[in-house]
C-alpha cells in the first residue's frame, strides 16, 4: 500500500477507486469478476449443490465486489446474486434468492460457496447483542424440531468486519460495469462456520453470515456450503 494510503480508512480507499477508475467520464469500470459472469444471463445449478435447485430457473441479478482490511492489507471477494423461478402453478411462481460467493486463494484459484438467504429484518438491538457476543458463537434454532444448531465466528474472531461494496447491476459484453450501473456501500459482517457429517458420512464445512448494512441498520442471513459449478 503507498505511504500516502496510511491512515485513510477503507470507504475512503474504496470511494477514490470509485472516483478514479469509476466511469464518472462514461468509461467502463472494471471489476473483480472471477466466474465472467454477466447480469441478466442464466445460469443453471449443478445437481451436486442440492436438488432443491434443480427446477429452478436463475438469473445473475447483480455482481457484488466486497473489499476489507486487514491491518495494512486489502482483502476482496465477489458475490453473484442470482434470483431462482420456479413454476408454481396456480400460485405463480415461487422465488429463491441466492448468492454464489468467490474468494481469493493461492495461485489464482477460488473458493465458492453457494449461500442461500435465510432471513432478513430491520435493525434490532438484541440480535446485535447476539453477534456481539464475546463468546463468537451463534445458535440455529429448528423450528419443526427444536433442535440447536450451533456455529463459531471464524479464525475466533471477536470482531465484526467492515466492508465497503460495489453494487454492479448491469454489464457489457466484456463483463465490464457501464456508466450509471455502480452503487456503492458500506456494511460490517460476522462470519461463522461449523463441520456437518453428511448421509454419506463425509464431514463438510458449513457457513453462515450475518450482515448489517452501515446506513440503515438492515440484517441479512447468508447459509451455505461448497458450491460446485
Amino acid at each position: 500500500m503507498a505511504e500516502d494510503d496510511h491512515g485513510k480508512t477503507l470507504w475512503n480507499l474504496f470511494a477514490e477507486r470509485f472516483l478514479h477508475q469509476g466511469n464518472g467520464n462514461g468509461a467502463a469500470f472494471a471489476l473483480s469478476n472471477p466466474l465472467d459472469w454477466r447480469i441478466g444471463e442464466a445460469e443453471r445449478l449443478a445437481p451436486a449443490n442440492g436438488e432443491e435447485y434443480l427446477d429452478h430457473a436463475f438469473t445473475v441479478q447483480e455482481i457484488r465486489e466486497y473489499v476489507r482490511r486487514l491491518g495494512d492489507h486489502e482483502f476482496g471477494f465477489t458475490d453473484y446474486v442470482l434470483r431462482g423461478m420456479r413454476p408454481g402453478g396456480k400460485e405463480g411462481l415461487r422465488e429463491l434468492s441466492v448468492r454464489v460467493r468467490a474468494i481469493p486463494q493461492e495461485k489464482g484459484r477460488h473458493e465458492l460457496l453457494l449461500l442461500r438467504l435465510e432471513d432478513e429484518f430491520a435493525f434490532a438491538g438484541d440480535f446485535l447483542a447476539v453477534v456481539k457476543d464475546p463468546t463468537g458463537i451463534f445458535e440455529v434454532k429448528e423450528d419443526e424440531t427444536g433442535a440447536v444448531e450451533t456455529f463459531t465466528r471464524l479464525n475466533e474472531l471477536r470482531e465484526p468486519w467492515e466492508a465497503a461494496v460495489l453494487i454492479v447491476t448491469a454489464t457489457t459484453a466484456e463483463g465490464k460495469a457501464p456508466p450509471g450501473s455502480v452503487e456503492r456501500a458500506k456494511l460490517e459482517y460476522w462470519d461463522y462456520g461449523r463441520e456437518v457429517t453428511q448421509e454419506d458420512g463425509r464431514k463438510v464445512a458449513e457457513y453462515l453470515f450475518v450482515e448489517q448494512n452501515g446506513e440503515t441498520g438492515w440484517f441479512q442471513i447468508w447459509r451455505g456450503r461448497e458450491f460446485f459449478v
